[in-house]
């Protein structure tokens, strides 16, 4: 079966995916607690696969390579939800040391002034980039949703969201205080 997808058969690679799928998502799901992360993460591994299929006839244990392959995507998932959390937690203490969130929003200076240079700051995205942003920020919809709206990978909606953040925190870096920015990623 896998040099009938290396050699590109779709059919081939679906009996791959509908043999493997269930148990794979079965412990994805143990460590996440979530199905729809459990999904998500079972999808990349796939698409991970379809993309490297060329290298599918060198694997000599290839159930133990794809249970690898979903272990590193499941760590490097909590890993990165650690990270965030941490990031937010620390914001929160650093909030609570200058007078909280509500001095950002209520003072006069606040958010409303702000509003108008992240505007500027998405509308300068590339069409694509600008796309997921909003689909994900203004829609909230998933990485997963919005690939299936785009006809993307979810590796290429990541990478577009990562890519899009990072334009228009270098673009309001000088322009917004960072305590003003955490709130407004909040609403974005």
């Amino acid at each position: 079966m896998l040099l009938r997808v290396a050699d590109g058969d779709e059919s081939a690679f679906k009996e791959l995916l509908y043999a493997y799928s269930d148990h794979l998502g079965a412990f994805v799901y143990k460590v996440t607690a979530s199905r729809e992360i459990s999904q998500e993460i079972v999808q990349d591994v796939f698409i991970k696969i379809w993309n490297a299929r060329a290298s599918l006839p060198g694997i000599e244990r290839f159930s133990q390579y794809l249970f690898i392959l979903t272990r590193n995507l499941t760590y490097n998932y909590i890993r990165d939800q650690s990270r965030a959390s941490l990031k937010y937690q620390q914001w929160l203490h650093d909030m609570e040391h200058q007078g909280g969130t509500e001095n950002i929003i209520h003072e006069e200076d606040g958010l409303a002034r702000y509003l108008p240079i992240i505007g500027k700051a998405i509308e300068q995205l590339p069409p694509q980039q600008k796309k997921v942003f909003e689909l994900a920020r203004k829609q909230g919809l998933s990485h997963r949703q919005i690939a299936e709206e785009m006809g993307l990978s979810t590796e290429t909606v990541k990478k577009y969201m990562k890519l899009a953040l990072q334009a228009i925190r270098e673009y309001v870096r000088d322009k917004v205080p960072s305590a003003v920015l955490a709130v407004l990623f909040l609403f974005f």
